[in-house]
């Protein structure tokens, strides 16, 4: 018996290793996947994901984690550029991208080259992501993120007017910002969009079949205890390209077949977040309370999409900040899971160019 247990028990530490955006997540997968050898087109990278680099000063907060940032600047326009001209009054915008759980900046690519040249842009890794260093265990929480994104609008974004735009954690992180400085709301920041993310009672929900959310809340954190001391174990199954990471991650992240390259290029950020931080942050999702910062947000011009396929903060999380933000634009994406800003990013980039216009409307 020591062997099925062992081969669960991995595959079980790779699913919850995998997390992507909302929560550590698990996933009931067969025993054929494990089996099996997963076969797939490995073709060129057309899109040049992580090839999108741009300079930014580093964010020193005070307790001493260093933020990597990035600055996209509006560029004269090419005579070929197929793209629209942008909105009057654009000119006095910035975009502030924030991401979610597990993921970096590189998140936003579809995004970033939508508005490139276009719309000032500003991206950031939130703490223990990416190319930002190590936090505290204990700062790894909703009002911490909410400080260190004010000190990214302090010190980065300029003093115009600001578009907030957040990805699951990051919408949160945008939320807790609006209770705990809601005098920048009318004023600094005149814009919103809210992706895929929840204000509240993520521990009810589970993403594993047959698992209550609150069973989900009380075994992950012991269990990702567990597998930081199995880092071997733990790494051999969540590898980048590996075909158990493969596998978690076209199932987590998307709700409809995508290249081959959308999902290696989720995986590969999956895989350089060490799994310490997978658990650094989980507490935060449990508490999660962000329903006040709506009376705030309902000042401005917003939108909220989400994934009617999202199997980490599911539709029902979007629905109800629909309810709560009657005045926002919305839009539930069919066929979509929790990463529809890659999966569906001409829908999603469209939202953000309604969104963009609405506010130069009000800054002309």
């Amino acid at each position: 018996m020591a062997a099925p247990r062992t081969q669960g028990f991995g595959l079980l530490a790779g699913v919850l290793a995998l997390a992507v955006g909302g929560v550590a997540a698990g996933l009931e997968l067969e025993r054929r996947v494990v089996t099996k050898r997963i076969t797939r087109s490995r073709r060129p990278d057309e899109e040049g994901f992580f090839r999108l680099r741009s300079d930014g000063p580093d964010v020193t907060t005070p307790d001493g984690v260093v933020l990597h940032t990035e600055i996209d600047e509006v560029q004269p326009r090419a005579a070929d550029d197929p793209r629209p001209d942008p909105p009057a009054g654009s000119e006095e915008l910035t975009l502030v991208f924030v991401h979610g759980y597990a993921l970096t900046m590189d998140c936003w690519h579809f995004q970033r080259k939508a508005f490139r040249g276009r719309v000032r842009q500003v991206l950031y890794d939130q703490r223990s992501h990416g190319r930002s260093t190590r936090s505290a265990p204990e700062l790894c929480r909703m009002p911490q993120l909410a400080a260190d994104l004010r000190q990214v609008l302090d010190e980065v974004a300029g003093t115009g007017p600001v578009v907030l735009v957040g990805h699951s954690m990051g919408g949160m992180t945008i939320m807790r910002l609006t209770q705990t400085h809601p005098e920048l709301f009318g004023t600094r920041v005149v814009g919103v969009a809210l992706f895929s993310t929840a204000a509240g009672e993520m521990a009810d929900y589970s993403p594993i079949r047959g698992v209550p959310g609150r069973a989900f809340a009380a075994v992950a954190p012991p269990l990702l205890a567990t597998l930081n001391r199995l880092p071997e174990l733990v790494e051999r199954s969540r590898r980048a390209g590996s075909d158990l990471g493969y596998v978690v991650t076209r199932r987590m992240a998307f709700g409809s077949d995508v290249p081959s390259s959308y999902v290696e290029f989720v995986s590969q950020m999956l895989g350089e977040l060490p799994l310490e931080v997978v658990g650094d942050f989980y507490p935060a999702f449990a508490e999660l309370d962000e329903y006040s910062a709506f009376a705030i947000l309902s000042r401005i011009e917003t939108a909220v999409v989400g994934g009617e396929d999202d199997m980490l903060t599911s539709i029902t999380h979007t629905d109800r900040i629909i309810e709560l933000l009657p005045g926002a634009e919305v839009l539930k994406v069919p066929d979509c899971g929790h990463l529809g800003m890659i999966e569906h990013h001409p829908v999603f980039n469209e939202v953000l160019d309604h969104l963009v216009e609405r506010v130069c409307r009000h800054l002309t």
